[in-house]
This record gives structure tokens, C-alpha cells and sequence, in this order.
């Protein structure tokens, strides 16, 4: 199952297990208005990682407070103690196709790891040449092209990404 990052929960909110989240994606946002406007659960889960793995969660409230901060009730959260477990973490959402195109830019942040596990720095920026995706690192301003086949693996949890490194570029 492919999962996009959508949102960080960024603190509770009340003492019935209201989250505060601050939303990444613009899919996301759309479907928490279906929620809100529905006065109805969102009918797909969203996903928090524990333990590298990843748990569904299923939103049973939605209300905008203001730009990209919404206030959210998740259906097993019914307590400001539960809801403090999950404070900090991402919020993952199933994927659309259209969402690894679109959301390049939550790879900034994420450390790069070559091949042989050697650090080769953090991504600062996404730059979209035609036909080619680069990673530039914040260390050195070195360009890193970004292509499925060079990405050995991908973590979320721990923002690592695992590449085969032209050799020359680092």
C-alpha cells in the first residue's frame, strides 16, 4: 500500500481526545471539508506509523479552525492521554497516483543515505527540470537526480531515503 505524508498532528486539542493537525496535502484537506460538510466519519483511514508499521485510524470529526490547522476526532481516541501517544507524528493517507508528482516538496527535510550507508546530506529542495527530478542537499548545494531506479529505499517514519549514487556527484 502506497501512503502519502498528509498532515502532523500538532498537539490536542481539549480533553475528549481532539487532535490538532496541520495538513500538508491539498487531497486531504478536500477530504476533511467532505467530512465536515457531511457531519459524517471520513470514510477512508488515515494511517499513523508505530514501530515502522503502518495503524489505521478512521475520523470521525472534522472542523476547521483557520489556514491549514483542523481539529479532529478519531473514532479510538476518546481521551486527552490516548491523544498525547500521537502527538508529533505524521499522518499518512492512501496515495493517489497524482501525490508523488505533486508533493515532491515533502521530501525537504528527509536525509539522504548512500548506497554503502554513508550520509550524503538533507534535502533542502525539489527542482523539477523537465523530464528530470533533482534533490539538492543543504550541505554542499549538490544536485541529486531523483529517479525510481536510483531510490534503493524509502522510509517515512525516520525521513530516510536509501540511493544509488552516481559515483563523482558527493
Amino acid at each position: 500500500m502506497d501512503l502519502a505524508s498528509a498532515a502532523q498532528i500538532a498537539k490536542t486539542y481539549g480533553n475528549r481526545g481532539e487532535l490538532l493537525l496541520r495538513i500538508k496535502s491539498d487531497r486531504f484537506s478536500e477530504l476533511l471539508e467532505g467530512c465536515q460538510d457531511k457531519g459524517k466519519e471520513l470514510e477512508e483511514p488515515v494511517f499513523i506509523y508505530f514501530d515502522g508499521l503502518p495503524v489505521p485510524f478512521f475520523i470521525s470529526s472534522a472542523t476547521h479552525r483557520n489556514g491549514n490547522a483542523w481539529v479532529v476526532t478519531f473514532s479510538t481516541i476518546r481521551d486527552s492521554a490516548h491523544a498525547e501517544e500521537v502527538v508529533g507524528r505524521d499522518l499518512f493517507i492512501q496515495a493517489a497516483e497524482e501525490d508523488f508528482l505533486d508533493d515532491l516538496d515533502i521530501l525537504v527535510g528527509f536525509t539522504v543515505i548512500s548506497q554503502d550507508g554513508v550520509k550524503a546530506g538533507t534535502i533542502s529542495r525539489v527542482i523539477e527540470y523537465p523530464n528530470n527530478i533533482c534533490l539538492e542537499l543543504e550541505e554542499t548545494e549538490t544536485l541529486l537526480p531523483f529517479h525510481e531506479d536510483l531510490v534503493l529505499s524509502f522510509d517515512q517514519e525516520n525521513r530516510t531515503i536509501v540511493m544509488t549514487i552516481p559515483q563523482g556527484l558527493l
